[in-house]
């Protein structure tokens, strides 16, 4: 498959992790060494068809502004999907735990249905919910759907809210639709609120703002997203560890490379 097609495949692929997503990207940009002019083109669709997976923005700031930009997509394409983040939420988490989550969080669900003893209350979230608590049903899996009319009284069972981060800027997080209803419950109720933000969800200002701008989250209640200011997490845990620090956990991941927020001709 030419390189454009492969990119072209993984920008319209929907459901799909950040891991994979990220493998399939880099290791398709490295097959663009033959073509580097269409470089900056590719990586902007990219973004805009994944405009809220962060770690597209990562790996393509980064890509952009290597010197070898197709060693350095060779080089972190496997990088998300071996992401030390859902060891270190297991070795937060208390045995049996009660987890509230929300949508169809991917590294906290990786490191949930391992364990085998932690049963996942599920606020869904367009419809993400109901479909993870389907599929770990199917792998015998224990995780129960909380409609949002329950939420208060699920968090109030629970022994952590688990929020992931589907990117952080230095002092907000971008978040699933319901994520901070779900925070305010559970703060009003003294429980745990966690926070995930796995490898590469990090981003400079610039990039964090443009997105944000982009996704018109402050102009559209239908949206769908949520903004979140990091002063609601009690902790954080991340591809370093889990720290209850969380403005140390706000560091870039990645350059800020204006390329990526200009808009490609389609």
């Amino acid at each position: 498959m030419h390189p454009i097609e492969r990119l072209r495949y993984v920008a319209r692929a929907d459901g799909a992790g950040p891991g994979v997503l990220v493998r399939e990207t880099g290791l398709a940009l490295c097959d663009m060494d033959l073509d580097p002019q269409s470089l900056v083109l590719a990586c902007r669709r990219i973004v805009e068809r994944h405009p809220t997976m962060a770690q597209l923005w990562w790996l393509c700031a980064h890509v952009l502004a290597a010197p070898d930009p197709f060693s350095k997509a060779r080089e972190l394409a496997l990088v998300v999907e071996h992401d030390d983040t859902p060891g270190y939420l297991d070795d937060a988490l208390p045995d049996d735990a009660r987890a509230i989550v929300v949508g169809w969080p991917f590294t906290t669900v990786k490191c949930l249905a391992q364990r085998g003893d932690a049963l996942m209350l599920v606020v869904d979230s367009h419809g993400e919910g109901e479909a993870l608590v389907e599929r770990l049903h199917d792998a015998d899996i224990a995780a129960e759907l909380v409609p949002f009319e329950y939420v208060s009284a699920a968090v109030g069972t629970a022994d952590v809210v688990i929020i992931e981060a589907l990117a952080c800027g230095a002092s907000s997080v971008l978040a699933v639709g319901g994520s901070c209803a779900v925070v305010d419950t559970a703060v009003a109720q003294g429980k745990q609120v966690w926070l995930v933000a796995g490898v590469g969800t990090r981003l400079p200002t610039m990039l964090w703002s443009g997105m944000v701008s982009a996704l018109q989250i402050n102009d559209d209640w239908r949206a769908g997203l949520d903004v979140i200011d990091v002063n609601r997490f009690t902790r954080v845990v991340g591809p370093l560890g889990h720290t209850t620090e969380t403005a140390a956990e706000f560091v870039a991941e990645c350059p800020a490379t204006a390329e990526l927020l200009r808009r490609s001709v389609i």
